[in-house]
């Protein structure tokens, strides 16, 4: 996983590369430099990743970063951390599978930890293990119309355990399952 931007969000999210300008010198795993910059990026090594969490302390940059990202990976699973509720959009047309506005966030992880602790201690389990993992991508054009069981999906990014379609969602979806325009696959990879 590689994480842009090295902040009090994001510095607990475990054994990642970091991309910043500046950070502790006892951290391991950190490439110094501008995450907007596509070489940087692939000295990070974005070509072979799975997962990119934006989170610098600008939207605009994070933005900018969601659609490099996605044009030097199109698999990749982009996660954008915002400060703005009005910019939310924006990072989903950029090509961001996952967006989260940062005040929402902490709000929601207080609320959780104070009215339902055991509920939060799960969340915070998958959220930072670091033997599995929960992601999700839009379907891209290629796989519509397919059938789950003639795809390469399961073997390029893991087991898929629900798919979100409009407002449903689809629990353990089956090998024969056709996949539809705007589909997003949930899936699990250790």
């Amino acid at each position: 996983m590689i994480v842009c931007g090295y902040n009090e969000i994001t510095k607990n999210l475990g054994n990642a590369t970091f991309i910043d300008t500046g950070f502790p010198d006892d951290r391991e795993n950190f490439v110094w430099g501008d995450p907007a910059d596509p070489n940087v990026l692939k000295q990070a090594g974005i070509d072979n990743e799975d997962t990119i969490i934006i989170a610098t302390e600008d939207d605009t940059k994070n933005i900018y970063i969601t659609l490099l990202a996605r044009e030097l990976n199109p698999w990749i699973n982009i996660g954008v951390i915002l400060k703005k509720q009005e910019n939310v959009e924006k990072a989903r047309r950029a090509g961001a599978n996952n967006v989260m506005v940062e005040s929402v966030i902490i709000g929601k992880e207080i609320l959780n930890a104070l009215l339902n602790p055991k509920v939060a201690e799960l969340i915070s389990q998958v959220m930072f293990s670091e033997s599995s993992n929960i992601y999700a991508f839009t379907l891209p054009e290629q796989y519509v119309n397919k059938k789950l069981k003639n795809t390469d999906i399961r073997r390029r990014v893991g087991t898929v355990i629900a798919i979100k379609r409009g407002k449903k969602i689809l629990k353990n979806p089956g090998a024969n399952t056709v996949l539809k325009k705007g589909d997003v696959l949930i899936f699990f990879r250790k």
